[in-house]
C-alpha cells in the first residue's frame, strides 16, 4: 500500500496559519483567499486521514495530531528550503556583514545561519552582536549590510526595513517574586525600547518603580532577575526556563507587540544579501 505524499505547499500553509492564528491572516501572508486556505487545510487533513485543526472561538488551535504534524512540517520545510538554496547557490560568492541583538544570537539565528552557510559555502558571513542603537548607526554608515533588531511599529528609522514577525512583550520575573511598590526593575541602559515601554506602562498606571539593576547585557539582566533583584521586560525569545512571564501586571495595561525588523543599507542590494535576508525573514516567520 502506497503511503500518501505530503505536499510542501500545504505544510507551509499550516505553519503560517498557526503563526497567524487565523485563516484570514494566513491568507494575507501567502496572497490567497481565506476560502483557498481553508480548502488547503481540508486537503491536508484528507491526506493524513485525521483532523488537524479546530476552532477555539476565533482562534485556531491544533489537535494532538496537528501538533505532531506541525513539528514535522517545520523540519520538512527547512530541509526543502536548504536544498533549494544549495542548488541555486553553488556558485554564489561574497561577504555579508550581519548585525543582531543578543536575543537572536542564541535562539533562532544559529540554525538558520548554519543552514545558509551549508547551502552557500563560498559566502562569508561576519556577525556582530550589538545594541539596537549601535546596529542602526552601523547600517546607516554601511559598516553593516543587514541588522536584525526589535522595533516598535512607528519607529522613525528611515532605512529600508522588512518586518519579519511580531512577538508579544512580557514582564519577566522570578517565580513567587513579590510585586510590592515601588517595583524594582532590571533594565537595559537607555536608549532601549523595552525600557521605554516599561516606564510608560507603569507611569500611566500610576505604579511607582525604581531602577534596581542596569546593564547592557542580556545575560546579566537574566541573572539579576533570577537572583530576585527585580523584574524586567522583554520577549520570550531566549528566556531562561526558570523564569516566568506575565503579559500584564495588576493595574496596568497589556504590553504591546514588538516587531522583529531586518534593516538593510540601501547600497547593500546584491543576490547574496537578498538570499540571506529572505532566509532570515522566512525562518523568523515560520518559527512563530
Amino acid at each position: 500500500m502506497l503511503r500518501p505524499t505530503l505536499e510542501l505547499d500545504l505544510l507551509r500553509t499550516l505553519v503560517l496559519a498557526m503563526q497567524a492564528g487565523s485563516f484570514q491572516r494566513a491568507a494575507a501572508l501567502i496572497g490567497r483567499s481565506q476560502s483557498a486556505v481553508s480548502l488547503q487545510m481540508r486537503r491536508l487533513e484528507d491526506h493524513v486521514g485525521v483532523r488537524l485543526l479546530e476552532k477555539n472561538g476565533r482562534k485556531l488551535t491544533l489537535t494532538d495530531a496537528g501538533e505532531v504534524l506541525l513539528d514535522y512540517a517545520k523540519r520538512l520545510l527547512a530541509l526543502n528550503d536548504e536544498a533549494v538554496q544549495a542548488t541555486a547557490g553553488v556558485n554564489v560568492k561574497g561577504k555579508i556583514r550581519l548585525g543582531l541583538l543578543q536575543d537572536f544570537a542564541e535562539t533562532v539565528l544559529p540554525p538558520t545561519l548554519a543552514a545558509f552557510i551549508r547551502a552557500q559555502p563560498a559566502v562569508e558571513i561576519a556577525v556582530r552582536v550589538e545594541s539596537s542603537k549601535h546596529l542602526i548607526e552601523a547600517v546607516r554608515q554601511h559598516r553593516l549590510d543587514l541588522a536584525l533588531l526589535f522595533t516598535r511599529r512607528n519607529d522613525p528609522i528611515e532605512l529600508p526595513a522588512t518586518r519579519a514577525a511580531s512577538v508579544p512583550m512580557v514582564w519577566v520575573l522570578k517565580r513567587d517574586a513579590p510585586l510590592r511598590d515601588p517595583l524594582d526593575l532590571v533594565l537595559f541602559e537607555p536608549p532601549c525600547v523595552f525600557r521605554e515601554v516599561a516606564i510608560e506602562t507603569l507611569e500611566k498606571a500610576n505604579r511607582s518603580w525604581r531602577q534596581a539593576f542596569v546593564s547592557p547585557s542580556l545575560a546579566s539582566t537574566w541573572a539579576a532577575v533570577e537572583s530576585g533583584l527585580g523584574l524586567s521586560i522583554r520577549t520570550k525569545m531566549g528566556l531562561p526556563r526558570n523564569l516566568i512571564t506575565e503579559s500584564r501586571l495588576p493595574g496596568t495595561r497589556q504590553l504591546p507587540l514588538m516587531d522583529i525588523t531586518l534593516l538593510q543599507h540601501p547600497s547593500a542590494e546584491s543576490p547574496v544579501v537578498s538570499r540571506l535576508r529572505d532566509s532570515l525573514v522566512q525562518s523568523l516567520r515560520e518559527s512563530g
